[in-house]
């Protein structure tokens, strides 16, 4: 009975050894991970994810608390869960031709008490959560622009009021549509300006204020000069405001500006979580001046394009994405056919007029 009662003491130790040596060298973390196909380049779904503010909720019960770190192509960031728990969640993103791959991975620690350690064979609570973690990080990659704003040459600047005579107009985003609101504000606005003693200042602009039934709505017109009239039948006056803007010099045709400038600068604003790439209604106040001929086939083809950058909005997220290079010169001005335009280029940032 003694040699029986040794062994099974040597069996107890042998255990409670292999216990403890588990417990202190095995996994001190339950993880699940979860690999998404998005359909964005990979340089933007990375910028957004690493640019992710604090407090965003990953899950319903998961928030992050620090700001995340980027290294090489994984985003990382410390998580607490709603039951007091902490963990990390991470996200390694790889390119897949013009898409991407992102591996999603969520992580909790565990406790002192052994039993907790079990959970690193079940998941512990992130098990269920990381399904549903996968899915909302997917519709939120996927809802950015299908762009990348690689080699997207902007500029900050700071600009200043200036009286502005307009007429509002709505159309869809065609070429055509808006080469022909442009080429009527051309032919039809000076003459109404003149009418009330008021003189073009300026270069055509065109600002864009909203969105409205998927229409895009502008108000087109000119700075200008002269006493501000009482009343008008056909018109606005107004003051474009005084503030900070992403400016972008864009030589080109009409056809290609949303491709070349409006989309890679949508996608760097949605990189930074300055905007929400899942509705256009949300979008900053953006608007273009011309410096040629606007009724040219085609369009005009020297223009600057103006973000304007919200009152009180932070943008150092986005600068550190994409760091602003110094201001292009302005496009040189085509010679005026009409007295329509003139050469003094327009650098100020309009917004919403209104009615005196």
């Amino acid at each position: 009975m003694g040699a029986v009662g040794r062994i099974l003491l040597i069996v107890v130790v042998v255990v409670l050894g292999l216990g403890a040596l588990g417990y202190f060298l095995g996994p001190k973390t339950a993880s699940r991970s979860q690999t998404l196909d998005i359909e964005r380049p990979a340089e933007t779904v990375l910028a957004r994810l690493a640019s992710t503010p604090v407090g965003a909720t990953v899950v319903e019960g998961v928030t992050i608390t620090e700001a995340p770190t980027l290294e090489g192509d994984t985003v990382t960031a410390p998580v607490a869960f709603a039951d007091g728990g902490t963990g990390r969640v991470s996200y390694q993103v790889t390119a897949d031709g013009e898409g991407s791959n992102v591996n999603v991975k969520l992580e909790q620690n565990l406790g002192s008490n052994p039993l907790d350690r079990f959970q690193v064979i079940t998941g512990g609570d992130v098990g269920p959560l990381i399904a549903t973690a996968a899915t909302a990080v997917e519709t939120d990659l996927n809802a950015l622009p299908n762009a990348t704003f690689a080699g997207l040459q902007y500029s900050v600047v700071d600009v200043t009021a200036r009286p502005f005579f307009y007429v509002e107009n709505c159309s869809d985003t065609s070429p055509e549509s808006v080469t022909s609101i442009i080429s009527q504000a051309v032919a039809a606005i000076p003459a109404v300006m003149r009418t009330s003693n008021l003189s073009v200042n300026g270069d055509l602009m065109a600002v864009e204020p909203r969105v409205v039934s998927n229409q895009y709505c502008y108000q087109v017109g000119y700075p200008y000069s002269g006493r501000q009239p009482r009343a008008l039948l056909i018109g606005k006056t107004g003051e474009t405001p005084a503030g900070q803007a992403l400016r972008v010099v864009y030589t080109g045709a009409e056809a290609d500006v949303i491709r070349t400038v409006y989309d890679p600068l949508d996608a760097l604003l949605g990189a930074a979580h300055l905007d929400n790439p899942a509705t256009r209604e949300d979008d900053w106040v953006t608007y273009e001046v011309y410096h040629d001929d606007a009724t040219q086939t085609g369009g005009s083809r020297n223009r600057e394009i103006f973000y304007v950058v919200p009152q009180g909005t932070d943008i150092s997220a986005l600068t550190r994405i994409a760091p602003p290079s110094d201001a292009a010169a302005i496009p040189a001005n085509a010679p005026a056919e009409a007295p329509a335009t003139t050469t003094t280029p327009a650098t100020t940032t309009p917004e919403p007029a209104t009615t005196p």
